[in-house]
């Protein structure tokens, strides 16, 4: 019968069967320390040596003579019962402690000052520490003699004293107190970790999100513009020829900052105006009939927006806008400074006089659902996406958010 072998000598065994191997102290280890779960298994692991211990101490108690035998049997119970008590009665207070929720540097002293006064409490059972009153008297001894007996007790005594205070350090949980501390620094570093991971995700997923939105502007003009470029050949050569040379300018100036903004969570406010303003003239040179006015002071041109959300909202005008809608268009980008409860905001519209709300202008497009989900992870509740039906027809879409200087960005 051959016996069964590892893959590797040097693998790690699998996890239930290291539980079964192990002791209860390796498995108390494995829990949170002044847990319910972490006492029961760390008391049980005190059950082997305890046994000893009274079996040590019940052979001793036989075998004392008997003229001495009350006296020492009484000490070596007071020892057995000590060791019991430092061995449970600070760890059960700890776990009560622990088991109230308390703040951090609450919860850490009242494990100290549980521990401590599970010591403290024992101390006093303890033989030989007590300070007795002076020995009696040895007949027929001198002065000098009975002088020296009695710095000798004291000696004793405060040898002794120091021994169990030590010994009811050691058993009283030190070492799990030390252990207690070392694991919340490490499960602290552990959660501070994994906060950085998931925001890395968030970043990613933002980051991913803000790729899709890109890639829905840039297909769909392009695609347009070529479009009416060979239209405009057939009918209107110059015009073909002066749309190739403003989409030229457009990509020159736009595309490579589109890519870029991509790795940044905010952008001047004057960069995404100029890219709609580019934007906006491609689309005016396929479509004649459109009358483009952007209104925004000069003091708001280097306040902090996202990238790529006011484009957005000027592609979705013209798409479910403009185009749908025969005859002259209009399409209006302002931005404007408001005052709400003292703090200062910043309101980004984009009106447009097009065929006004339907199915593609509910709010519940893909882009539109973009912009509120980075919306929501860059400003919490304080920025929105509203839309709303425009006074001489067509949608106004407006973005509220607070107003911010722009951060300084890495070179």
């Amino acid at each position: 019968m051959t016996t069964p072998r590892t893959q590797g000598q040097d693998q790690l065994l699998p996890h239930s069967m290291a539980n079964k191997l192990a002791g209860w102290g390796s498995v108390a280890r494995q829990y949170p320390i002044f847990g319910k779960t972490w006492f029961t298994y760390r008391a049980r692991s005190f059950l082997v040596p305890l046994s000893v211990l009274t079996g040590v101490l019940a052979l001793i108690g036989v075998f004392i003579p008997g003229s001495q035998a009350a006296a020492v049997r009484g000490a070596l119970l007071a020892v057995w019962l000590v060791v019991v008590l430092a061995l449970f009665l600070g760890r059960a207070l700890a776990v009560l402690v622990c088991r109230q929720r308390w703040p951090a540097q609450r919860e850490a002293a009242g494990v100290v000052c549980a521990l401590l006064f599970g010591a403290l409490c024992t101390l006093p059972l303890t033989p030989y520490t007590r300070l007795n009153p002076p020995p009696a008297e040895i007949p027929n001894a001198t002065p000098r003699q009975a002088e020296q007996l009695r710095a000798q007790t004291r000696e004793n005594q405060v040898v002794n004293l120091v021994f169990w205070v030590l010994a009811l350090g050691w058993l009283g949980g030190s070492t799990d107190l030390r252990a207690w501390f070392r694991q919340r620094r490490l499960l602290r570093e552990n959660e501070l970790l994994g906060q950085v991971a998931r925001y890395k995700d968030e970043r990613n997923e933002v980051e991913m999100q803000l790729s899709i939105l890109a890639s829905q502007v840039e297909p769909h003009f392009l695609f347009n513009t070529l479009s009416g470029v060979r239209a405009a050949m057939l009918s209107d050569p110059a015009r073909g020829v002066a749309m190739i040379d403003h989409l030229v300018d457009y990509l020159r100036a736009t595309i490579p900052q589109l890519r870029a903004d991509r790795a940044r969570s905010f952008v001047s406010l004057g960069s995404q105006l100029d890219a709609a303003q580019a934007y906006l003239g491609i689309i005016a040179a396929r479509l004649p009939r459109l009358h483009v006015r952007i209104d925004c002071p000069p003091d708001l041109r280097e306040v902090a927006i996202p990238p790529l959300m006011l484009i957005s909202l000027v592609e979705n005008a013209v798409k479910h806008g403009i185009e749908l809608k025969p005859g002259p268009g209009t399409i209006t980008v302002t931005a404007a400074r408001r005052q709400t409860g003292g703090e200062q905001l910043l309101e980004l519209a984009v009106a447009d006089n097009g065929i006004g709300f339907g199915a593609a202008t509910s709010g519940s497009g893909i882009g539109l659902a973009n912009i509120r989900e980075r919306l929501k992870h860059l400003y919490g509740g304080a920025a929105a996406l509203a839309l709303r039906a425009n006074e001489g027809g067509g949608v106004v879409a407006s973005i509220v958010l607070p107003l911010r200087a722009l951060p300084q960005q890495e070179p």
